[in-house]
């Protein structure tokens, strides 16, 4: 099968699609959890990917990740939490940087 699908069966016809929150590399018999904070994996995912920058993913087995809420930010990729804006700047919801 290819990366994002599973199958578990022998003398099987197609692949089955790897549910939210865990991935399948090519040729998968199962699927993995998506067990790094920082990262996610939607469905079909081959692989886990990190959450963008002004987001963050605090737990494990996500489908997506979350936005930094208002006053904070996050300027980097693969993050677990975000910043808190420093007085004098603003940072609005999803912020990548303070303003």
């Amino acid at each position: 099968c290819p990366g994002g699908q599973y199958q578990p069966s022998t003398g099987s016809t197609s692949c089955e699609t790897c549910p939210a929150g865990y991935y399948c590399p090519s040729g998968a018999t199962t699927f993995t959890g998506c067990t790094t904070a920082g990262k996610y994996c939607p469905s079909g995912s081959s692989s886990a990917t990190k959450c963008a920058t002004g987001q963050y993913n605090d737990g494990t087995y996500q489908s997506s990740c979350k936005s930094c809420p208002g006053g904070q930010y996050q300027p980097s990729t693969g993050s677990t939490s975000c910043e808190t804006c420093p007085a004098g700047y603003y940072c609005p919801s999803g912020a990548t940087t303070f303003t």
